[in-house]
């Protein structure tokens, strides 16, 4: 399932096409939102792609610890 943002417009976005890796999932970026792979039936958007979400506000990187 593919859920939309509203901030990031998607639509022809330079991104499209991005996977991000995770433990658990992949997050994708579509003309329509973003999707990931670690739920099969997904009701709303997971922490990875708000995670991502994050990491293109330019917020994330201060709150998260890459060792």
């Amino acid at each position: 399932m593919i859920f939309p943002t509203y901030v990031i417009q998607t639509k022809n976005h330079w991104l499209v096409g991005t996977q991000w890796a995770y433990g658990k999932g992949t997050v994708t970026m579509h003309d329509e939102g973003f999707s990931c792979t670690c739920k099969k039936k997904p009701r709303t958007a997971c922490s990875h792609i708000k995670n991502v979400k994050l990491m293109l506000y330019g917020t994330f990187d201060e709150h998260y610890n890459y060792s």
